[in-house]
């Protein structure tokens, strides 16, 4: 099943509707490349805070930009979706290290039988591909 960006931008705008005062208090948006990367952008742009990256690459070997910037700080880690849990827990193991003072996680939806399940998310049963994994073709 695909996912709409309208989709998309509903999730989210219920998510700050909802979580409006929570959200207030995040010093960082942390967005895992390269699904959360969008709706963490969305995020950080309607909340007014600032936007750091956190990457995977194919040996599953993680990074972040500015770890630095992090340190006693709130952060909201977003990703799209969580499959089996484990970028997500690779990713707040991560930011773990970097000593911030709480990490609360925000996906568009995470599969029932994930190991980890995000602060706020949508329960689904079946995988969801996303506006952004696959190019449009013409």
């Amino acid at each position: 099943m695909k996912t709409s960006l309208q989709a998309v931008q509903k999730r989210i705008d219920q998510f700050l509707h909802h979580q409006r005062r929570e959200l207030e208090k995040i010093d960082f948006v942390v967005g895992v490349s390269r699904g959360g990367l969008i709706p963490a952008t969305l995020i950080a742009t309607a909340i007014d805070k600032p936007l750091l990256a956190v990457y995977i690459d194919r040996q599953d070997r993680v990074y972040i930009d500015r770890p630095e910037w992090i340190s006693g700080k709130r952060l909201l880690l977003v990703d799209d979706i969580v499959r089996t849990g484990s970028t997500l827990k690779k990713m707040l193991a991560l930011l773990e290290q970097c000593k911030p003072t709480s990490i609360l996680s925000f996906t568009l939806c995470c599969l029932k039988d994930a190991s980890v399940r995000p602060t706020w998310t949508k329960m689904i049963l079946k995988d969801r591909s996303m506006p952004w994994d696959h190019p449009r073709r013409s």
